[in-house]
């Protein structure tokens, strides 16, 4: 609760993140992160909730993350839960480094402002440190969900051998068991421990996703009338042939994509560096795992990956990030959508930006 002012430039911040061409993301992007990464960072529902409340205080155009709302303002917000409440959740948000407490002498959170100086004091809650950390949080959200699927898959595993074991015998101790510790919240290790101890039980067959069947001239009449009964699928053309080579290199996407650059956490020296990267951005700008899964399928992951960066470049001029990707990517835009004609396109923008720059002498 030490007095510690926080001193910042009265005019537009120099930070790339805050300026009018590159928002900060929606505040429904932001809470998606946290609700999906809370087993790994610690935050529980209720924590998560009054900082939802805090973000809905700040404006959407803003040149800071300063909360000034009083805690009587977010107890209202939050359907009035205790003052109390309020403090303990701010201490749970500064020790998990997602926020940063600026108190001034009487308090109160506002702003002073010298305008001779142009500079000014914020009082309040800055929430700069969750900003600046959402990389990081959409991967933990990214692996939280793969966990939380891989854990799904186990225990319908144990339950699928667990039945077995019952419907032959209904006293079996290690079925009954089993199907008691599934109502219950279990890890993915205690789930693989339990899975373990029913190694002597029968597991049930495992089939790999093999995908769509092509069709090619040398197969045989049988092959060439297959029939899917799945309606989704009737009548579409098939999934266009990918690969994971594009006449781009590493230094070229870099140069024409230097906003999805700047979130980066290492250094981006390959290709492989360019997917994983794209997949900690996707939620960032509102693109779920099904639908980026899914452009994944349809174009290759170094196509969805090269056209996330690119997205990034001209985000602030995308309504629905969501839908105009969906709509390049397997839509109604996808036929002969080239993520590297779009990216070689945003680099000639620069060039030409460049060339019309005045020079000085």
């Amino acid at each position: 609760m030490a007095f510690i002012p926080a001193t910042a430039p009265f005019g537009e911040r120099a930070s790339p993140v805050l300026s009018a061409d590159n928002p900060t993301p929606d505040r429904h992007i932001v809470i998606d992160l946290l609700r999906r990464a809370a087993p790994l960072i610690g935050l529980t529902p209720p924590i998560i909730a009054t900082l939802d409340a805090m973000i809905s205080c700040l404006p959407p155009k803003r040149k800071h993350h300063t909360v000034f709302a009083s805690n009587a303002t977010l107890t209202f917000r939050r359907n009035g839960i205790s003052d109390r409440t309020i403090r303990r959740h701010v201490l749970v948000l500064q020790e998990a480094g997602l926020l940063t407490r600026h108190d001034s002498p009487n308090r109160k959170r506002f702003t002073k402002t010298n305008s001779q100086a142009g500079t000014m004091l914020r009082f309040g809650f800055d929430l700069s440190p969750l900003y600046k950390q959402l990389p990081q949080i959409a991967a933990l959200a990214a692996d939280a969900t793969a966990q939380q699927e891989q854990i799904a898959y186990i225990k319908t595993k144990i339950r699928a051998v667990a039945n077995e074991l019952v419907s032959q015998d209904p006293n079996h101790p290690d079925g009954t068991q089993a199907l008691r510790l599934l109502r219950r919240k279990l890890t993915l290790e205690a789930c693989e421990n339990l899975l373990a101890d029913l190694d002597t039980a029968p597991l049930p067959a495992e089939h790999t996703d093999t995908g769509t069947i092509k069709m090619s001239a040398a197969d045989s009449q049988n092959v060439r009338h297959h029939h899917n009964s799945n309606k989704e699928h009737i009548d579409k053309e098939e999934p266009p042939a990918h690969t994971d080579q594009l006449p781009l290199s590493v230094p070229e996407l870099l140069a024409s994509c230097p906003e999805a650059g700047q979130y980066a956490l290492r250094k981006i020296e390959s290709f492989a560096d360019v997917i994983a990267h794209a997949r900690s951005l996707a939620p960032m700008i509102g693109i779920d795992d099904r639908t980026y899964q899914t452009a994944q399928d349809h174009i290759g992951p170094l196509a969805t990956a090269t056209t996330i960066w690119a997205m990034m470049q001209f985000y602030d001029r995308i309504k629905k990030a969501g839908a105009y990707f969906r709509a390049i990517t397997i839509g109604s835009k996808s036929e002969g959508f080239d993520p590297v004609r779009l990216i070689r396109q945003l680099a000639a923008s620069h060039d030409l930006r460049a060339n019309n720059c005045p020079r000085t002498t």
